[in-house]
């Protein structure tokens, strides 16, 4: 029986009292109330675990994460080794599987484990993933967690400098909890329903019609009766009628209580195992109550309550982990979510407009967000009067009033420097004109103005000259100024 002492030593030498999942392996521990012994293999094989596993892990990788250095203004993408590392963390993964490993180790096993490999310039070279049923912690004498790898033929002990670790929820505040130990019952009565499922088929009879004839038929009667049965199979003789002798009736089966409760369970199952995973029904394919807005909605919440707290945990123990102490008073890191929160496209557009001109989005923020290069003249903020303060908008209005008034002297300085050497009563028609435009521009009645131009055409009848040119430039605009005060 040698080699049953050595079966059992490789599976039950790298076992501890945190990790069970050696001990189920092992054959050691009870199974389900269902019968059903549910291990991470065993559970990935129901189609509701495997998909909320791979539609949250997927996602979670498919985000992009960035190391960003805090300013003055709020943030910006650091120059940061880190971010290369998140695309690129070792020799053979990418990124991408790196972040779905990550993922899936959270919600299969309820934690995350990472080597930090240190380059020769003292920085973190690469990142290494380790699996977390071969993971035991503990602590030292000082308090520091030791955590002992005890994978086959690569046994190790790191200090907690060394490991990157991620835990889910919890109850002991260092390792989390497995999604799969906690939702055994549920993945056990799933397990048993689908091989309950197999073996109805493979060894059950079903059919939807049968014949009823009070005496036995003979054997002439039973041969004709198949081959009209026979010649009435197929889509293209479907409602041919047939002749029943010797008093046969046929009656049509439906589905009986047992077997909708049988699909009832599958349904309610799918729904259990979702819910421990906070995933929407939707998006495994469970659409009994489904509709197009509720689904636009749930897949909103899908971000925030699904997503959101585990992108929250990696940010947290990137902060933790991975930055030095001096760095994290300079950077930290963070998911970008804005592709999974994109409406349809005229929604994004109307949200663009109204938050352009609301003034806190600027048009090439807008076109980053469509993943659109940037383009010059875009980058101001507009500042609607009507949610400046009072102060702004009297600023705002003092400033349009100068300008509008500026271009007024100068129209009117024009005037007089072409038209010099004509008669006086020439410019009775101009200022007539120039000030009418000047009441319609500056929102006044043009009678406020009519002691300027009376004023003007006085000093014109002396002679128009170009001291008196030169006067007009620097003064007019104050003096119109002055008579819209007293307006």
């Amino acid at each position: 029986m040698k080699w049953l002492d050595n079966w059992l030593k490789r599976r039950v030498e790298n076992a501890t009292l945190k990790e069970p999942e050696w001990w189920r392996q092992a054959g050691l521990v009870v199974s389900t109330g269902s019968g059903q012994n549910v291990t991470v293999n065993t559970a990935l094989k129901v189609s509701a675990v495997y998909g909320c596993v791979r539609i949250i892990a997927e996602a979670i990788a498919s985000l992009p994460l960035k190391i960003y250095e805090r300013t003055d203004d709020g943030r910006q993408l650091a120059d940061h080794p880190l971010n290369n590392l998140f695309m690129l963390p070792n020799g053979i993964q990418t990124g991408f599987e790196m972040r779905e490993f990550k993922a899936s180790s959270l919600l299969l096993r309820g934690n995350f484990y990472a080597q930090k490999a240190m380059s020769n310039r003292g920085v973190i070279g690469e990142i290494i993933p380790l699996y977390p049923q071969h993971m035991n912690i503990d602590k030292d004498d000082r308090g520091r967690l030791v955590f002992d790898y005890q994978e086959s033929g690569a046994n190790r002990i790191f200090s907690q400098s060394e490991i990157w670790r991620i835990a889910g929820l919890g109850s002991n505040g260092v390792t989390g909890l497995s999604p799969i130990t906690q939702g055994r019952e549920s993945i056990g009565l799933a397990l048993a329903l689908e091989e309950h499922g197999a073996t109805l088929f493979r060894n059950g009879t079903q059919t939807d019609k049968v014949f009823e004839i009070p005496t036995a038929l003979s054997d002439e009667a039973y041969e004709r009766l198949k081959k009209q049965i026979a010649e009435h199979q197929g889509s293209s003789n479907a409602h041919k009628p047939m002749i029943l002798e010797g008093g046969l009736q046929s009656k049509n089966i439906g589905m009986n209580n047992e077997d909708s409760q049988f699909i009832e369970s599958r349904k309610l199952q799918i729904a259990d195992i979702a819910r421990f995973y906070r995933v929407p029904l939707h998006m495994l394919n469970e659409l009994d109550k489904a509709t197009f807005s509720n689904i636009e909605h749930q897949s909103i919440e899908f971000v925030r309550d699904t997503l959101t707290p585990w992108l929250v945990r990696i940010e947290s123990s990137i902060y933790r982990d991975l930055l030095t102490p001096e760095e994290r008073e300079r950077y930290f890191a963070k998911h970008s979510v804005n592709a999974l929160l994109r409406g349809d496209i005229k929604a994004r557009f109307e949200s663009y407009e109204k938050a352009i001109n609301g003034g806190w989005l600027s048009g090439n923020e807008a076109r980053e967000w469509e993943d659109m290069n940037r383009v010059e003249g875009l980058d101001d903020y507009r500042s609607p009067l009507n949610m400046a303060t009072t102060e702004e908008r009297e600023a705002q209005l003092n400033n349009m009033q100068t300008a509008v008034i500026n271009e007024l002297v100068e129209r009117e300085v024009r005037a007089l420097k072409r038209d010099k050497d004509k008669d006086p009563r020439h410019f009775v028609d101009f200022y007539k004109r120039h000030l009418n435009k000047a009441a319609d521009l500056l929102a006044v009645n043009a009678s406020d103005l009519l002691e300027y131009g009376q004023n003007r055409l006085a000093d014109i009848e002396k002679g128009v000259t170009d001291d008196m040119i030169l006067t007009i430039s620097a003064n007019a605009a104050e003096e119109m100024r002055a008579l819209l005060c007293q307006s």
